[in-house]
């Protein structure tokens, strides 16, 4: 049986173990570094040590710089430490390239028989508790059996990036239905745009807090469509880090037989960090909550937002023949559970 449980000193001996058996490689999702050894081999030195990982996991605490909210986990089989696993809330810089939402090792003895998978897949749940999805998975290019792992596990191999492969995964977190207020991402919030707003912003008045180049010709398409505001209006979105409106999210209308479009859009100064890949995640998630499916459109050549779908686990859909080169694609998204390679 595997199982993941939190890094306790009870299971010392098993975990000095599995340390033994990487034979100085490193302990990937461990929080441990071989230069500590000698150190955490004072009993009480290790209890503290796995107390710091468990407050790792508080969002309430002050973290070392570089470092962001994770939960340290054990992998267990039938009760022997075979593996780690690290499930992070967010992801730096450095995390985007490499490292991604979740890390995990297992040792060389317990390699080839499902281990990693059933790991994973625990850790897929954690996770999806967080409140994360999609989440971020990486391995080293040559690393065949990792790949497998996460494909096994429905990871979509976005792109490789300095040897290292990028895999989104979908975890099924759970969401509250879409309603006419705001709806609250880990980055942003999605504020319904008002009538006042929308007024000013066809003026072209310029609001404190608005970014530089907000609205864009996009956003000023959507409020034109705008009525009364609903659930299915524009919204603004306002980045949490400091504040200031850099784009909108919204539906092309209220559901037609059950299902909903969605478009969206940017300031540049504000693209490129991964804030779309969770507006739009968490505003996916809301209508699918309402039981509703969800689709969008783009231009052949918007790349950018080709990987941000794909990420979530939209597909392209041509209905029927291959669109021409000047027509727009549909995208589709599969549910959770159901996400393979295009």
């Amino acid at each position: 049986m595997i199982e993941l449980v939190r890094p306790t000193a009870d299971l010392s001996s098993s975990w000095w173990e599995l340390v033994d058996a990487f034979d100085g490689e490193t302990v990937h999702g461990s929080g441990y570094r071989h230069a500590d050894r000698e150190l955490l081999a004072d009993p009480d030195a290790f209890a503290e040590w796995v107390d710091w990982l468990g407050r790792m996991e508080r969002t309430d605490v002050e973290l070392p710089e570089g470092r962001v909210a994770s939960a340290y986990r054990w992998v267990l089989e039938d009760g022997r430490v075979v593996g780690t696993v690290a499930i992070r809330r967010d992801l730096t810089p450095a995390l985007l390239v490499e490292g991604g939402h979740i890390g995990y090792a297992v040792a060389p003895f317990a390699r080839r028989r499902g281990v990693a998978t059933a790991a994973l897949r625990l850790a897929l749940a954690v996770a999806a508790a967080h409140g994360n999805d999609p989440v971020l998975v990486t391995c080293d290019d040559d690393n065949v059996g990792s790949a497998r792992t996460v494909e096994a596990c429905g990871g979509y191999l976005e792109q490789t990036i300095k040897g290292h492969r990028r895999y989104w995964v979908r975890t099924g977190a759970p969401a509250e239905p879409i309603g006419a207020g705001p709806v609250e991402s880990r980055f942003a919030r999605l504020v319904p745009v008002t009538r006042e707003d929308a007024d000013a912003m066809r003026r072209g008045e310029q609001r404190p807090g608005w970014a530089p180049g907000y609205p864009r010709e996009d956003d000023l398409d959507a409020v034109g469509m705008m009525q009364d505001p609903d659930a299915w209006s524009p919204r603004h979105i306002v980045r949490r880090s400091d504040g200031v409106t850099v784009g909108t999210i919204g539906c092309f209308g209220p559901p037609d037989g059950g299902v909903v479009e969605v478009g969206y859009g940017l300031v540049e100064q504000a693209r490129g960090g991964g804030l779309m890949t969770d507006v739009l995640g968490t505003m996916v998630r809301s209508l699918e909550a309402a039981g509703l499916s969800v689709v969008a459109h783009t231009e052949p050549g918007n790349v950018p937002s080709h990987r941000v779908l794909a990420r979530l686990g939209f597909r392209r859909s041509p209905e029927g023949e291959e669109p021409g080169p000047d027509a727009e694609w549909l995208w589709t998204r599969a549910r959770a559970g159901a996400v393979t390679g295009p």
